[in-house]
């Protein structure tokens, strides 16, 4: 359990010097929202459904096979040039990039279902004084959460204290691998 004891919260400052000045206030969420820090939520999705095709179609003629049987086809547009038919190379063409683009969905899906699923895990989040159950992607910058054993966690996090002896935590990050934060 990760909880903050003994400290008077309010007067925690935590700052950070990089290229510009930032600064936050552990458990002031009033304080931390003009500086407009990223949300916690996840998308490792990569299209939506008005990207899905143009997209799609980008990545796969990225490919160099995808691209060879496109040049293929304009030459075979052209009667002097070519013997066979047009129809030849659009047919394995266009079954090769709905089989490729189907997949791609489906991968996409399963993707956005599991960054829903992950966006809407709960936590305890001290807020105003008391414990209050907010979803993961609801968190934000400075707020002092407090987690269970074995509670998948998404976000970075200070420990601040573990009820652990000698406040040893262990962490796996397998559950981080792969996500990225949306920035707005």
């Amino acid at each position: 359990m990760f909880f903050l004891d003994g400290v008077d919260i309010d007067s925690i400052a935590i700052q950070s010097v990089s290229e510009e000045e930032r600064r936050l206030k552990a458990n002031d969420r009033d304080y931390n929202l003009p500086f407009k820090y990223a949300t916690n939520a996840i998308q490792t999705s990569k299209y939506n459904v008005l990207t899905f095709l143009p997209l799609n179609l980008f990545e796969q003629f990225q490919r160099i096979a995808n691209a060879y049987f496109i040049f293929l086809l304009m030459l075979q547009v052209i009667p002097s040039i070519s013997s066979l038919s047009w129809f030849t190379t659009v047919v394995p063409l266009v079954l090769v990039l709905f089989v490729t683009a189907a997949k791609d969905a489906i991968d996409d899906i399963n993707r956005h279902r599991s960054d829903k699923k992950v966006n809407n895990r709960k936590v305890q989040v001290l807020i105003n004084g008391e414990l209050r159950s907010e979803k993961w992607m609801d968190v934000q910058v400075g707020d002092i959460i407090k987690l269970e054993n074995n509670q998948f966690v998404t976000a970075d996090l200070l420990l601040l204290s573990s009820s652990e002896p000698l406040n040893l935590v262990y962490i796996e990050t397998a559950e981080l691998d792969g996500l990225r934060p949306i920035l707005r």
